[in-house]
């Protein structure tokens, strides 16, 4: 279900290359002064048996630290731990009520997580601590279409409602013709293939019923707790699942911030839609010098004229500045 690991899937693209603790604590403590927030994601974060000490150190440094996870490898002494270190938000990927996310995930995995969510809760309040903020994600798939409300109200019971957020996600995917004309624009402007976007073209799609998601959501705009990525009205949420629409607004992600992947690559496109424009490496030089280096100056020049391509409609940071 993952675009990591799709039919058209990178995610093993940097295995046995990724950076070490070291290399990791010396960038973070690189970009300290900036004061950034920093989301650490592209995989379950708990795979890395030294993801407590990364966050340590972020944590050490007065950084705000979020991260997304599955739920399934975290016990009691790592919830303490991220309880006692002050991480600030914590995201679980539910994908719907027991049913739909043991049948997406594996058998007694929805149990699992959400006790862990509850014991987490729990911890919180005995140190009468707000953080971390406690997210889950629901990622729309034709299984939980029209399902919606039930899945959260199973959640909110299998919780006890410790949770302090719902949110709703709607898929980043690409069709066949989309990524044609995606990789079109971008060979001519960026003089790059973005081949990483083809792990967004999704079987899903054709089982989409956008009239029955629509009315759910409508539905539920009401309802505490809820929130919604993208926010979208109604003629928005059509035009987003309709295919050849361009996105309105200009991408702004490169203004304001970076992705650094498991091998120290400086990009500014998240989630693969321009995968292969690289600005330079952390193992190589410095960050502060690769932010504003010329790959960089030139790709912002672009996307400042150009606003976007076609991809970039379902792209995480359209949405998120």
């Amino acid at each position: 279900m993952c675009w990591f690991h799709g039919t058209e899937g990178i995610g093993d693209r940097y295995k046995g290359n990724e950076l070490t603790t070291s290399e990791l604590g010396q960038l973070i403590s690189q970009f300290a002064d900036y004061r950034p927030q920093i989301y650490l994601g592209g995989c379950e974060p708990f795979v890395r048996v030294d993801f407590l000490p990364i966050l340590e150190h972020i944590k050490n440094l007065n950084l705000s630290a979020t991260f997304t996870t599955n739920g399934t490898l975290l016990d009691s002494d790592k919830i303490r731990e991220i309880v006692n270190l002050g991480v600030d938000q914590i995201i679980f990927s539910i994908d719907g009520n027991e049913e739909i996310h043991d049948q997406i995930r594996g058998k007694g995995l929805f149990r699992k997580v959400t006790s862990n969510i509850k014991e987490l809760a729990k911890y919180r309040m005995e140190k009468n601590k707000k953080n971390p903020v406690i997210f889950i994600n629901i990622t729309i798939t034709p299984l939980v279409i029209g399902r919606l409300q039930r899945s959260l109200e199973a959640i909110r019971e299998a919780t006890s409602d410790s949770v302090d957020y719902y949110r709703i996600h709607h898929l980043w995917f690409i069709t066949s013709r989309e990524l044609t004309a995606h990789q079109t624009k971008i060979k001519k402007y960026l003089n790059c293939s973005a081949l990483g976007a083809a792990c967004h073209i999704t079987p899903l799609l054709g089982d989409i019923d956008q009239l029955t998601l629509s009315r759910e959501i409508m539905e539920l705009k009401n309802f505490p707790k809820i929130r919604f990525f993208p926010n979208l009205h109604s003629r928005d949420l059509h035009n987003y699942y309709l295919e050849g629409i361009h996105a309105k607004s200009r991408c702004v992600a490169p203004f304001y911030s970076a992705l650094i992947k498991p091998n120290g690559d400086v990009k500014f496109c998240p989630d693969e839609w321009i995968d292969d424009y690289i600005l330079g490496n952390i193992r190589e030089e410095a960050f502060e010098n690769i932010w504003n280096n010329k790959m960089a100056r030139h790709f912002r020049s672009v996307i400042f004229w150009h606003r976007s391509f076609i991809g970039c409609k379902r792209c995480s940071w359209m949405y998120s500045f």
